[in-house]
């Protein structure tokens, strides 16, 4: 046998073999970087929790989704305006019903605190057929906390005669459930000035 043919053979098949070997390297190493780069997309979309809510006034059952514990800004500041509007946004004629919407989304430790002050409010606004109305200043929103704090002028209506505006400051805490939009808290801050 020639032995530069065997030679020859042994540095192609050396040559096959280390190849070989670096093709099966760069195949694991992008195996590995494929199972790294699937779990990472698995974790997000098992951390990405996001929650169906219903609008308060029901639009043919459409639903939308946020993420999060209580949804960003915007939708806290929507939530919030809402419920300012379903206390203060009153006449003799929709008190009662807008209380009762407002009621049916507190938790039993605010609607107990709420029921003797909203009872106060409609005594008032029914004896001499009243109105008010709260025009929003400034909203300031905690995403974290579930706060929006509302400041603006609260206007009040009595048959023809107005009074004049009162600037109010009201803080409602909003949060999430077990799955439902509830509110924690509507208190009203008394600003010093």
């Amino acid at each position: 046998m020639n032995f530069s043919r065997i030679k020859e053979i042994n540095r192609s098949l050396g040559i096959a073999v280390l190849v070989m070997t670096f093709i099966a390297a760069s195949m694991s190493l992008l195996a590995h970087r494929l199972f790294s780069t699937n779990q990472e997309l698995v974790q997000t979309a098992l951390d990405n929790k996001q929650v169906i809510i219903t609008p308060m006034i029901n639009n043919g059952n459409q639903e939308y989704s946020f993420k999060g514990e209580r949804g960003n800004s915007d939708y806290l500041r929507l939530m919030g305006l809402s419920f300012v509007s379903l206390r203060l946004d009153v006449n003799a004629q929709n008190v009662e019903q807008s209380h009762e919407v407002l009621l049916s989304y507190t938790t039993n430790e605010l609607r107990e605190q709420l029921i003797p002050i909203l009872s106060q409010e409609k005594r008032s606004l029914s004896v001499d057929n009243g109105s008010s109305v709260f025009y929003p200043k400034t909203i300031r929103v905690s995403p974290t906390n579930g706060i929006v704090d509302v400041q603006g002028e609260l206007v009040f209506s009595y048959g023809i005669r107005q009074t004049p505006p009162v600037d109010k400051h009201f803080q409602v805490r909003i949060l999430m459930e077990k799955g439902l939009l509830k509110l924690s808290g509507f208190t009203e801050i008394l600003d010093e000035k």
